[in-house]
């Protein structure tokens, strides 16, 4: 099973991605912010990692 792990700040959305992803056969990681995107990605190694950019 691949492993994503999902960055995203916006609860709903994160929340809402998780499970589209774990329907389709995933195993999803996330978290809130970039800080704690990088401890999970250390400590899981995931597959693949998503996560929302915002230029300022």
């Amino acid at each position: 099973m691949n492993t994503i792990l999902l960055i995203e700040d916006d609860a709903a959305l994160r929340e809402n991605t998780e499970e589209l992803l774990e329907l389709s056969s995933y195993k999803v990681i996330t978290a809130p912010n970039g800080k704690i995107g990088i401890e999970k990605a250390k400590a899981e190694i995931p597959d693949i990692i998503i996560l929302s950019l915002i230029h300022i």
